[in-house]
């Protein structure tokens, strides 16, 4: 069965306190485990980068709810691709702190259009600072 990837970004509407991500990533989790997809989200300060895999219609209902989406503004989708293998298959949603994509979302997201080349190049970013023992935090 062919899978559906989706890579978006968007700007946080309000500041997000360490709890309010621990309850979205949470709540993501169960909902996302439920229709059998997965990812990973980061959020950098100012802006949200997400990237969900799944079947096709789960995927476009789960965009449909987070385009609505109060907690955020500006929604933009990067790049929208089919796929034979997931890259997230351990995660139903995998958080993590991505200050240090800041600079780049922000370029990326001011923009204001696809970009499936940009898009590719910060999953590549995730997925490395995802691995035990990596870490997209500045300190």
């Amino acid at each position: 069965m062919p899978l559906k990837r989706l890579i978006y970004v968007s700007q946080a509407a309000a500041a997000m306190s360490a709890p309010d991500l621990q309850r979205l990533q949470s709540l993501s989790e169960r909902n996302n485990r439920r229709q059998d997809i997965t990812g990973a989200l980061g959020f950098t300060g100012r802006y949200f980068i997400q990237c969900i895999e799944g079947r096709a219609e789960p995927i476009d209902t789960l965009m449909r709810r987070i385009a609505a989406d109060t907690r955020h503004t500006a929604v933009l989708e990067l790049c929208t691709v089919d796929a034979d293998r997931r890259l997230f298959d351990q995660w139903s949603m995998r958080y993590f702190d991505s200050h240090a994509l800041d600079d780049d979302v922000h370029q990326v997201h001011q923009a204001g259009q696809r970009d499936p080349a940009r898009a590719q190049w910060l999953i590549d970013r995730m997925t490395e600072f995802l691995q035990p023992g990596h870490s997209l935090h500045r300190l």
